[in-house]
């Protein structure tokens, strides 16, 4: 169980490999993701799944933070760590061009019955809880109804980020706390 952690420790590309991880620990930071894992190479690169998420058992609770577009490939890579973490969080709000060329991440924004089918599958086949994670897009009724497609097809938690896709490096901008409330 994840409990309700007042302070989390959220998917941070090089950043929360397990040593900062357990140094948040020490700090007592309850809940901490891994980096984000991409699902295809996890299953076809044995050097990157082991350099790209490693655990130990004093880093629980634990959410491992995936990123995907086949639903296939995505269970055969969770099933491999689903014994080692809490939950499973699905990535829908990387908008980075390696996530464009990939087609993951807030890219598939467009693409919410591919979305779906990821949270889905994992919700019907493993036994810990599914979250994602996405980005709004530009029109609020859109982003509502993507948040209750997602809820719908099993997603446990929903994590909004208040900016597009477009909004990254120089050009972030405001938040929009309005509409993730």
């Amino acid at each position: 169980s994840i409990g309700s952690p007042r302070f989390i420790c959220a998917p941070m590309v090089e950043q929360s490999e397990l040593p900062f991880r357990l140094l948040c620990r020490d700090y007592n930071v309850p809940l901490c993701f891994s980096p984000m894992i991409n699902s295809k190479h996890y299953l076809e690169h044995p050097k990157y799944a082991e350099c790209v998420f490693q655990t130990c058992t004093i880093d629980r609770p634990l959410i491992a933070q995936f990123c995907a577009n086949d639903p296939d490939l995505l269970l055969s890579a969770t099933k491999k760590i689903e014994h080692m973490v809490d939950a499973i969080d699905l990535n829908f709000g990387c908008p980075q061009g390696i996530a464009k060329r990939g087609n993951y991440g807030a890219f598939l924004l467009t693409q919410v019955d591919t979305m779906c089918k990821l949270v889905n599958i994992l919700h019907k086949n493993l036994s810990i809880p599914v979250t994602a994670k996405i980005r709004i897009v530009h029109c609020e009724q859109e982003t509502l109804r993507i948040c209750k497609l997602l809820r719908q097809n099993g997603a446990s938690i929903l994590t909004v980020h208040g900016r597009t896709i477009d909004s990254k490096k120089n050009k972030t901008g405001n938040c929009d706390f309005k509409l993730i409330k």
